[in-house]
């Protein structure tokens, strides 16, 4: 709905600003750097592929249909299994990657706009369009990123290092949004959209100082389900017979990387 009102740049300008507003007093509470040009090193390439992550995925979104764009997406748990063990030298054990896997799956088929054409669609789709190729890079950007979070966090403190990371997108994105245009915001958007995001960060980079990066983000895909369940509810979209086997299998997915978290 945002997106109809406000420019996609625009909008994540806004609503980043909002999310630094509403952390930046935790983060000069919890004000801890451990080694400053580190840190700016991990920020600086973090917010740089960020960035990029988002152009290519606002690239994909308008060269191709979401029906073969969006399930793309659902890849970056299974990337994250390798660049995770690449960057900080993470290993999941085989119930932890079969749980990832499952909820990859399932998050895959939840995202298919209409599982009727069949669910290789966007994986055909590869062949012949580029957004769907666009998404699969921001996908496996993700699982950088995911990985540079995590080693930000340890150079800082989850309130400081969300609060530096909006610094860094706020900071690309800005001359893109000052080109989309102006005139009157209606803020109930971006207001609602920086507290979400902000929390969400949050807690997300407390959680990956718990438990291994895959297993946080394949937890994190779950959220689909919720979306699934109010797309059906409240706008109508989809069938409950074309969701319930990618809701079992993220079901059956977040089981089993909780069980593997509880053994490690």
């Amino acid at each position: 709905m945002a997106t109809r009102e406000i420019p996609a740049a625009r909008l994540l300008f806004l609503y980043k600003v909002v999310a630094l507003v509403f952390v930046l007093p935790f983060a000069l509470y919890n004000f801890r750097i451990v080694s400053f040009w580190s840190l700016i090193t991990v920020l600086m390439v973090n917010a740089l592929l960020n960035a990029l992550a988002f152009y290519l995925y606002l690239r994909a979104i308008s060269l191709s249909p979401l029906s073969v764009t969006v399930p793309m997406l659902s890849f970056s748990p299974v990337f994250l299994l390798f660049t995770s063990r690449l960057i900080l030298g993470q290993k999941v054990d085989l119930t932890g990657i079969l749980g990832i896997v499952l909820i990859t799956v399932g998050s895959y088929l939840l995202n298919l706009r209409d599982v009727r054409r069949g669910p290789f669609v966007p994986i055909l789709a590869l062949l012949k369009e580029p957004g769907p190729r666009y998404m699969l890079t921001v996908a496996f950007i993700w699982s950088i990123t995911a990985n540079l979070d995590r080693i930000g966090v340890g150079l800082s403190d989850p309130f400081v290092w969300v609060a530096l990371m909006n610094v860094g997108v706020i900071s690309f994105v800005m001359p893109v949004a000052l080109r989309s245009g102006s005139g009157p915001v209606r803020w109930r958007f971006p207001i609602a959209m920086g507290v979400a995001d902000g929390i969400g960060a949050v807690l997300q980079m407390f959680a990956i100082t718990l438990a291994p990066v895959p297993h946080v983000i394949a937890i994190k895909r779950t959220s689909i389900l919720l979306s699934s369940i109010v797309g059906l509810l409240v706008f109508r979209e989809g069938r409950w017979a074309e969701r319930f086997s990618g809701a079992l299998a993220m079901a059956v997915g977040a089981v089993l990387v909780i069980l593997s978290i509880a053994r490690g």
